[in-house]
């Protein structure tokens, strides 16, 4: 594949990256927001306006791309923290990926990643912490840098 083909898909898609983990905040960010409202304040109507405040915050819509009230996870108990796991699962992804990067200079085709992941993400399996295995892995505490 050529790089200029390479080159030019990153710079399609950079600009989008950030946008997604926006999207993806606004569900929790709103979530927050209906929890943090009193009794008193527990209307529809309210509910609504905090929505669409956090909507237009996180992704400076008026409108909202997907309005958040249309994420059927907000809806169902037990899912409704599937949107917190997503974003900090790409936290997780980008400071592993960033580890690697630093240690080593490169992904692909690197023999030292699988047993690295083998040992400290897939090894522990639910007897860590999320938290505990990404520290464990790349020596730092989750993080959104």
């Amino acid at each position: 594949m050529p790089t200029s083909l390479i080159e030019e898909a990153v710079r399609e898609e950079q600009p989008y990256r950030a946008w997604n983990i926006r999207q993806m905040m606004t569900v929790p960010f709103a979530e927050r927001a209906i929890y943090e409202l009193s009794d008193e304040e527990l209307t529809a109507q309210r509910v609504v306006e905090c929505v669409r405040q956090v909507e237009v915050d996180l992704q400076g819509l008026t409108s909202g791309v997907r309005p958040i009230l249309s994420v059927p996870h907000l809806l169902a108990g037990e899912s409704s923290a599937y949107y917190h796991g997503y974003v900090l699962a790409e936290m997780a992804l980008q400071q592993t990926r960033s580890f690697f990067m630093k240690r080593d200079g490169y992904l692909t085709d690197n023999p030292k990643i699988g047993p690295d992941l083998s040992k400290h993400y897939w090894e522990p399996g639910n007897s860590k912490k999320f938290s505990e295995v990404v520290q464990s892995l790349t020596g730092s505490a989750l993080s959104a840098d």
